[in-house]
């Protein structure tokens, strides 16, 4: 990708966080993946979603580095922030919808 184009698709997500639901994901990923900070890269013709795992002490893989292949992400919902995130992932396990 050219630079430009490069800075074009960084600006495409406006938060923080952006929860990924993947196209026919495993039992573990179908409450999606969330990614931090997240940045379009191409790697090996291939593009992906990079970022950070957000902080959650019940979950052993936060703060590492994540990558998801653009291709296999079926819709997506953008948090503002980490707090909005855990705010909403709250109402969520409480039986609350995240969308409807």
């Amino acid at each position: 990708m050219g630079e430009n184009q490069d800075k074009e698709i960084g600006k495409f997500f406006k938060g923080k966080i952006v929860l990924l639901y993947l196209n026919n994901a495993s039992e573990v990923f179908s409450g999606g993946v969330a990614v931090y900070e997240p940045k379009i890269e191409e790697w090996c013709g291939r593009t992906f979603l990079i970022g950070v795992v957000p902080s959650n002490p019940n979950d052993w893989s936060s703060g590492l580095r994540i990558g998801v292949a653009f291709d296999q992400i079926g819709h997506f919902l953008e948090f503002s922030d980490e707090r909005d995130f855990l705010e909403r992932m709250s109402l969520g396990e409480k039986g609350g919808a995240l969308h409807s």
